[in-house]
Parts: C-alpha cells; sequence; structure tokens
C-alpha cells in the first residue's frame, strides 16, 4: 500500500510515519484511524498515478479517535516526541489534539469523536470500520462537508469514486455507504445542501487529471447520478422540511473561521 512513486516534493515520507503511528498505536490498545489526504492515497492503490498527475502534496497527518483514549494518546505521541498544543486541547474540550514533532516539524491533528468543521461527521462506533483509514464513507463525507471547497478536495473526489463501488451496486467493507449518507442527508437539510452541491460539481474536475480515460469519467458520473438520485428519493425528516423552506437565507454550516477561533 505504501509503494509510491518517489518525488521528494510530495511528503510521502508522511505515509510511511501516518502507518507506524497506527500500528503502534494499536499494539498499545489505541485506536487511531487516518483521514486527509493521506487516507485517501490509501485507499485507492488502483489509482495512484492519479494523485501522480496532479501533483498532490501531502502537508501533515491527520487522524480520527475516541475522546475516551485522549489521555493514552497524548501520552503516546509525547513519547514519540510530539509536543502537544495545549491551548487547542483545552480550547476543544479534547475534540482535537495537535501535535508538533520536535525532529521532523511534521504537524499531526486528532479529532476526537468527530470531525466537525462545516458539519458534523461522527466517529464514534465508526473506527473499527476499516484500518488504518477511517472508512470510505466517512472520507468521501469529510470533503463534501467543506463549503468553501478547494481544488484538491476534488481532486481527492474523482480519485474516491473511481476507485470505490456505492454498496448499492456492489456491498462490501470498501464500498461506500448510501444508506447510511441518505439517513445523514435525509436529517439535515444543511449537510444535504453543502454535500449535494459539491458533488454535483466534481465531473468539473476531470479535466485536471492528465491520464484519466472517457470510461472511467463515465464510472464516476454514473456513481454521482446514483448516488445523488438515491439522496432526493428518501424521505426527509420534518425538521429537514421545515429548514428547507429557509434556504441559504440563513447560514446552515458553521464557518471555519469561527472554529479557528474558538481553538
Amino acid at each position: 500500500m505504501t509503494e509510491m512513486p518517489a518525488d521528494p516534493g510530495l511528503n510521502l515520507e508522511f505515509v510511511d510515519e501516518a502507518l507506524n503511528l497506527v500500528r503502534d498505536a494499536e499494539a498499545k490498545g489505541i485506536r487511531l484511524r487516518i483521514l486527509g489526504s493521506i487516507a485517501y492515497r490509501l485507499q485507492c492503490p488502483n489509482n495512484l498515478h492519479l494523485f501522480q498527475d496532479t501533483k498532490r502534496v501531502l502537508t501533515d497527518v491527520d487522524f480520527g479517535a475516541e475522546k475516551k483514549q485522549n489521555r493514552a494518546i497524548r501520552e503516546f505521541l509525547v513519547a514519540r516526541d510530539y509536543v502537544p498544543d495545549e491551548g487547542i486541547y483545552m480550547a476543544s474540550e479534547g475534540a482535537r489534539h495537535a501535535y508538533l514533532h520536535r525532529q521532523t516539524g511534521l504537524n499531526v491533528d486528532v479529532f476526537a469523536d468527530e470531525l466537525y468543521f462545516c458539519h458534523r461527521i461522527p466517529f464514534k462506533d465508526r473506527l473499527d470500520l476499516d484500518s488504518p483509514t477511517i472508512c470510505t464513507t466517512d472520507l468521501l463525507l469529510e470533503k463534501m462537508q467543506i463549503v468553501e471547497i478547494n481544488l484538491k478536495d476534488f481532486k481527492d473526489t474523482v480519485v474516491l469514486m473511481l476507485e470505490h463501488p456505492l454498496s448499492s451496486e456492489q456491498p462490501g467493507s470498501k464500498s461506500i455507504d448510501v444508506d447510511y449518507i441518505i439517513d445523514m442527508m435525509r436529517q439535515d437539510w444543511g449537510f444535504y445542501y453543502t454535500f449535494t452541491t459539491n458533488l454535483k460539481r466534481v465531473p468539473e474536475h476531470f479535466s485536471e487529471f492528465t491520464s484519466i480515460r472517457e470510461d472511467q469519467r463515465g464510472v464516476i458520473g454514473d456513481r454521482i447520478t446514483r448516488l445523488l438520485g438515491a439522496i432526493e428519493a428518501a424521505p426527509k425528516t420534518i425538521g429537514w422540511k421545515m429548514r428547507s423552506k429557509i434556504g441559504t437565507r440563513s447560514r446552515w454550516y458553521q464557518e471555519v473561521s469561527e472554529k479557528s477561533e474558538q481553538y
């Protein structure tokens, strides 16, 4: 899984460090699951060349975890020469840890129980769904919950949607769980609006890949259409319907800048 084209500018050594941390933490009974750009690479081994096409640079290491293991996680990382940011830990009430390695300068973030920037993505009772990363479903949610989404997030999503089928077409632990996404979207209009708006834009970024084939574009486009159709067809809650009437006249998400100020 870690055999990737050598390019020192891409910081691929971060992948090995992330995997080592997951492995060594597991040996101590600590569950860490990789998220973000490194997780996308690990979950898409058949299409690593597409990341190379776009010169996708890795910048840090992010993990999902459970808050009940906060103390053990902190002790584990400090023992490996990672210096914690006490301000972030205290301000977030343990919901987020941030660390900086003394020698390498590598930044490590740990999100406990949930990833919550624009919308909430729960981790409790979901970390066992896959390893060493969070599951493909939560990876898709992670990107599509970003209101001010950028190009790298679209690029990652293109590769993920090419590599992994929807559970409705091919059930399995690596498939994107359509029912789970539907259940989340049918209850929360704000998340629904952000998720579907972003997902519709994914095909606009096929041109960023020099080696993606026409048939592969068709596969991704079909999966997006199927997922959007399933979300739209699902019955919505009363709360969803009431919130939908307000629409975007009132803010439907938490601003990342506000989150940063909290931390």
